[in-house]
């Protein structure tokens, strides 16, 4: 049986939590029958999360109409020492420290100092020929095209960062495809530095004391260590053993734009309160930067404005992770923006990985119906039993309460986050249940192909692939992978 590291450490949950009874807080709220439920229910949504996924320690908020209505600490700052969390424990933001950096670009805007549309030509000079007519805009939505500078180190200071990728290609034409890359918050960083003549540090630094953020802060990480700075832990190979310690590595701060800041959860809220009322930027600016980036095919970019950006039915959801066990996520309805959740979660690592964004929606579906899409709920109850090993019960579960169309589309979507979070042999069980469950959906043998093709099974994918063809026999991708598979490019 796994080991469940939360057992053993202290729960400390506070409907308006004693440690940030300053804060602006919902009494009226707090006091009904559907507060408490509600309060119950991310309670068990947490606790269930936490057991399955083997989290080491978190820290949880959510704001309803800007307002705190739920705060929670469980679990352990440290392991070794047994240290809890709480109001004081410092988390490192990783790319959630992106946000500060849009507010900075959106008060540059409105003050008339910065043009988001203008191109990268003008932010930095000696560029490639096919990077100059990139907008600002188009790299804060990440769809500029341009090569990370970050696959597998750091370079020591920004030139040489450059200078590592000048000379590659454009991944794609720019706007045409979505691509989250570092690159694209160089140029954000070094393009509101030029427009305010300040450093993005002083700017920010000033924006955290604003609105009394006393223990947030930018870092270089690991010299020396923050005091209650939450210690970091990744799966272990195999995922069935307790988590391993992990060091992050220390960054250089060129790279700030990106990340850097540390803070705690009380700090987050605090800042969140003042950008949700209009305190750091207008209403009309913020919520204009929330309108989705439209790319030439019609669909809206994954980012807009340095946020991610999502929506279905009357529900748009902006925010941001960080290194996949952070999120600050905002929820809001079309037609009424003030009918809104905001879920801040903050962990420290576990035993496997899982979709934090995903249970953060839940979380707030919790309190504002309707955050979440239809399925989420059901997706996340076959993640959870596919990582804990109880994949049979919970597919049959799953499938007693959702029509069959619904069913191959929840667990195809399932196949595809084990495939991406996990990797290509945790997802082979779900796909082929999904297979054996449509055998004539070509989708489903197409998607248990390209899982043996990324697990390097390359004959069973390729009998995939062709029941997927002869289901579906006008198929051209299905026909160009079976040939590739066949005549495989030989590298020269």
């Amino acid at each position: 049986m796994p080991q469940t590291i939360l057992s053993a450490a202290p729960d400390r949950r506070t409907v308006l939590g004693a440690g940030l009874t300053g804060l602006v807080a919902s009494l009226t709220w707090s006091t009904t029958a559907g507060a408490a439920a509600a309060s119950t229910g991310i309670d068990d949504l947490l606790d269930v999360s936490a057991r399955t996924y083997g989290t080491v320690g978190y820290s949880v908020a959510v704001l309803r109409r800007g307002r705190l209505v739920y705060s929670r600490h469980a679990g352990l700052s440290d392991r070794e020492t047994g240290a809890p969390i709480t109001d004081a424990s410092v988390f490192p933001l990783f790319s959630i420290s992106k946000l500060f950096l849009v507010v900075e670009l959106l008060k540059a805007r409105q003050a008339g100092l910065i043009d988001l549309d203008e191109p990268l030509g003008a932010i930095r000079t000696g560029l490639p020929e096919a990077w100059t007519r990139i907008t600002l805009a188009q790299a804060l939505a990440h769809v500029s095209g341009l090569p990370d500078y970050i696959p597998d180190h750091v370079a020591p200071t920004e030139d040489q960062a450059f200078a590592a990728i000048e000379a590659l290609p454009l991944r794609f034409a720019p706007g045409t495809r979505n691509d989250y890359n570092q690159t694209n918050f160089l140029f954000a960083r070094k393009a509101l530095e030029q427009a305010t003549r300040t450093p993005l540090t002083t700017l920010v630094e000033h924006q955290f004391r604003s609105v009394g953020m006393r223990r947030t802060s930018y870092h270089v990480e690991g010299q020396p260590r923050l005091k209650d700075v939450v210690s970091s832990y990744r799966p272990a190979p195999g995922r069935a053993r307790p988590p391993l310690p992990y060091v992050s590595p220390s960054w250089p701060a060129y790279t700030f734009g990106s990340r850097g800041v540390f803070a705690t959860l009380p700090d987050l809220v605090r800042w969140s309160q003042e950008l949700l009322r209009g305190g750091l930027i207008p209403l009309t600016d913020l919520r204009e930067s929330w309108s989705p980036f439209t790319m030439p095919s019609g669909d809206a970019a994954w980012h807009t404005h340095g946020w991610e950006y999502f929506r279905h039915d009357d529900v748009t959801i902006v925010g941001h992770g960080g290194d996949v066990r952070l999120v600050w996520r905002h929820f809001f309805r079309h037609a009424d923006p003030d009918d809104s959740a905001t879920v801040i979660y903050l962990d420290n690592g576990g035993r496997t990985t899982f979709d934090r964004h995903r249970l953060a929606t839940l979380i707030a579906d919790r309190v504002m119906p309707g955050a979440a899409r239809k399925g989420e709920e059901q997706e996340e109850a076959l993640y959870r039993g596919l990582v804990s090993g109880r994949w049979d019960q919970a597919v049959a579960a799953v499938a007693a309460t959702i029509p069959a169309d619904r069913l191959e589309a929840t667990v195809n979507r399932v196949g595809y986050d084990a495939m991406n979070i996990l990797d290509a042999d945790a997802a082979l069980p779900v796909f082929r249940w999904n297979a054996e469950r449509f055998p004539n959906s070509s989708n489903a043998h197409d998607s248990l192909g390209e899982a043996h093709r990324t697990a390097g099974q390359l004959d069973q994918a390729r009998e995939s692939y062709r029941r997927a063809l002869t289901l579906d026999p006008s198929n051209a991708r299905l026909k160009a992978t079976l040939n590739d598979l066949d005549h495989p490019t030989r590298p020269r």
